[in-house]
This record gives structure tokens, sequence and C-alpha cells, in this order.
């Protein structure tokens, strides 16, 4: 379970998160919903200690942040890292020499269920195979969490499809996923949590089959309800 309490995050004088607090369980997928700048990058970014903290905490399986609970999780940033030069193969040899969790039974597997050719530049790629490919070097990695960050953002809507298809596979089976988006039509069935956040603050948030249950409501009915009012 990775635990965020009370966190702010400071640049200078600017505050751009205030008291931020929500859990997200392994087997289940948490959504941060909201407009582009509200803070859902920082908080993924916090989470994987890529930005520092100005207050809060963070605990992942109830240990605060350390070299060994990093190794539980993976970010998955919105732009891929590797560069363009690189083909898909040399991709995955760097990915399997950095990092001891990496699987290649798993990479062979997702390079098949994304049709990949790895003998591809990244540069030659479209968006969506772009986004495939980032992915794909994220989930090849044995970890309890993925921190996805917009993966939808910017993709055709085949790639869409394709990638909306991997919530409900085997890929991500056991492990705790924390998906940034503000765009929830294609997986909003899939989502287990959800947490809106605005200016940095968290407006509402909720377990969507209860809010179904005992409201009625969809994700996309609250959102409105929350944004709009």
């Amino acid at each position: 379970m990775i635990e965020v309490k009370n966190v702010s995050k400071k640049y200078g004088r600017k505050a751009v998160l205030h008291n931020v607090s929500f859990i997200a369980k392994r087997g289940e997928i948490t959504a941060l919903i909201g407009i582009n700048g509200v803070g859902k990058t920082t908080v993924l970014k916090m989470i994987a200690n890529l930005t520092p903290l100005s207050g809060g905490e963070i605990k992942i399986d109830g240990s605060t942040l350390s070299p060994k609970g990093y190794e539980t999780l993976t970010f998955i940033p919105d732009v891929i890292p590797m560069p363009p030069s690189m083909t898909i193969d040399k991709a995955i040899v760097f990915m399997r020499d950095f990092y001891k969790s990496w699987n290649d039974e798993r990479a062979n597997e997702l390079v098949k269920f994304f049709k990949l050719d790895r003998a591809a530049k990244i540069a030659d790629l479209s968006k969506g195979n772009t986004a495939k490919v980032n992915l794909l070097l994220g989930l090849s990695l044995d970890t309890h969490y993925v921190l996805m960050d917009e993966p939808f953002s910017g993709i055709d809507i085949f790639s869409r499809e394709q990638i909306t298809d991997l919530f409900s596979s085997g890929f991500l089976e056991d492990r705790g996923v924390i998906i940034t988006t503000h765009e929830i039509n294609d997986i909003e069935h899939l989502i287990d949590k959800v947490v809106f956040l605005d200016e940095g603050r968290v407006l509402k948030q909720f377990d969507t089959e209860e809010m179904r249950l005992a409201e009625g409501k969809s994700i996309e009915d609250v959102m409105r309800e929350v944004y709009q009012s």
C-alpha cells in the first residue's frame, strides 16, 4: 500500500500542493484526475522520490521512502526517456543491463501484445507506438506498484484501445497502479479509486464501485459536480 499523508510542495514561495492525502492499494487502479497543471505529475514524482517533499510523508508498505522501497515501484513518465536513435531492441537491452528487476519473459510478451517491431527506431515510431514502448519498458520490471503519467495523452484511438486492453490483462495483475489523467472515458470501468485534484488540493476522493451502488453515479458524473459547482 502506498500512503500519501498531508503532502505539500513549494517551489520558492509558490505552493503547488497543499496537504494532499490518499491511499493506493495493491491490486487496484487509483486515478488522480484533474486538468493540466493541478499537481498530478508532481505527486507521482514525489512518490518516486524524483521531487523532494516540502511537507508531509509518503510510505510504501508501511515504510518511509528508502532505496529498498523505490525498488518496489516503477515510474512511467509521459515522455519516453530513451534516445530517439535507439531501436526498441537496444532500449530493452539497456533496461535489462541497468535494472536487476527486469523480466525478459514479460518484455517479450509485451512486444507481442503491442505488435511492436524490435528493430524499429524510437524516432520513427508513431506517438501511439512510442507510448506502447514506454509502457513496455516500465511494465517489464518486477515491481509491486506502477506509476503512470498520462499514458493516453495525444495518441490515436486504436493505440488508446490497445493500451486500455492492457489494464484488464495479466500484466498488471496484483500490482497497484496510480495513473494520472484528465481523460477517463477509456478506462472508467477499470478504475477502483478516484482522487480529484484542483490547484494542488484534493477536492474529493471515493471508491468507484461504492459510488455507483450508493448514488448511481459514474466518475464523469461526479467530476462534473466537483469541477462545475
